[in-house]
């Protein structure tokens, strides 16, 4: 399928985007087949299940000066979701797939962790995770690999999940000087309360009926690997709203975006790639350009329609590398 702002012309700067994307892509994919393979051997649940208090503030937060400006709540007033992605970090999907897993023990139950975190004998926490990350000498003749990288990526993602910042995991063995990462817990995906205090609540497995949910092809089939945190939350946000309104094409307003999901306009515009990927539908304006810009046909006092979405859920049953690869050499040509 080809969309009609396949044929506009790229800028300098998408140009760069896209070929870094590509990069990353050739990098990782031995690493995504490999989780893939390894997610075959795990018990998991039959779909990711996600409670709305992880993406979503029930309370709207304040925005900061000028309501006008359309700018992000404080960090610390955005939903976990938005609040966990770092530069090169991963603990949104360390804690979104460490869900998936827990996720194959029955509703109402409070899930153990079997998994150890590097264990080369049996799959472990570290196996799960694909990165672009490559082999490099350190000193003449050692080398660290890339498992070494992924244990440590692993070990920062840990580190900030279990910070006071967010509790979304419990390290029991937290002040061990070896072992501190094994037997992690989940908490409940609240996380810290906004304006201060703790988190008590451990992760419980939740009835499929009553949350939010993405396709299990999301790990089976390697996006979790691929796709960028901006696109995730987008997702994350899109099952929200398709809980809450069913089935049909769904909308989001600025306000609703900003305020309770912490959602700003450049993740927003994640739906881009996610409908060049096949995973969402896009509804546009046809009084938009292809930038998404007003041009024509609005008489004074009326407002532009808002985008309407709809959640591929069959997109997810396709493998992650080849699609993502032939949406990327599509725009490029």
């Amino acid at each position: 399928m080809i969309f009609f702002s396949d044929l506009q012309p790229l800028s300098a700067s998408e140009r760069k985007r896209y070929e870094a994307r590509r990069v990353k892509l050739e990098k990782s994919e031995a690493e995504v087949d490999k989780a893939c393979a390894k997610f075959a051997e795990v018990e998991t649940g039959r779909q990711l299940q996600v409670r709305s208090d992880f993406m979503f503030r029930a309370e709207p937060a304040e925005l900061p000066g000028d309501p006008s400006d359309r700018r992000l709540p404080a960090p610390q007033d955005r939903p976990p979701s938005t609040r966990l992605p770092s530069p090169r970090g991963i603990a949104l999907r360390v804690y979104l797939t460490a869900l998936f897993v827990a996720q194959s023990r029955n509703p109402g139950t409070y899930p153990s962790n079997p998994l150890p975190v590097n264990d080369i004998d049996t799959v472990s926490w570290v196996d799960l995770f694909a990165t672009p990350s490559e082999l490099s000498r350190k000193g003449d003749r050692n080398y660290v690999t890339v498992r070494d990288k992924k244990v440590r990526q692993l070990h920062s993602a840990m580190d900030r999940l279990s910070g006071d910042a967010f509790q979304l995991v419990h390290l029991p063995n937290g002040n061990k000087s070896r072992g501190k990462y094994e037997g992690f817990q989940l908490l409940h995906e609240h996380g810290a309360p906004y304006g201060g205090g703790s988190n008590p609540d451990r992760y419980m497995v939740p009835a499929e009926e009553r949350t939010p949910s993405l396709p299990a092809g999301l790990f089976h089939n390697g996006w979790i690997h691929l796709l960028e945190d901006t696109e995730i939350n987008f997702l994350l946000m899109l099952a929200w709203l398709h809980f809450r309104f069913g089935a049909q094409p769904v909308f989001v307003a600025s306000d609703i975006r900003l305020r309770q999901f912490g959602l700003g306009k450049d993740a927003y515009e994640a739906h881009r790639m996610l409908k060049r990927f096949g995973l969402v539908d896009v509804e546009e304006d046809p009084n938009r350009d292809f930038n998404g810009y007003l041009v024509t046909g609005y008489n004074e006092g009326t407002m532009p329609k808002l985008h309407r979405f709809v959640l591929r859920r069959e997109g997810f049953d396709e493998k992650a590398v080849p699609k993502i690869r032939s949406a990327i050499d599509r725009r490029l040509r």
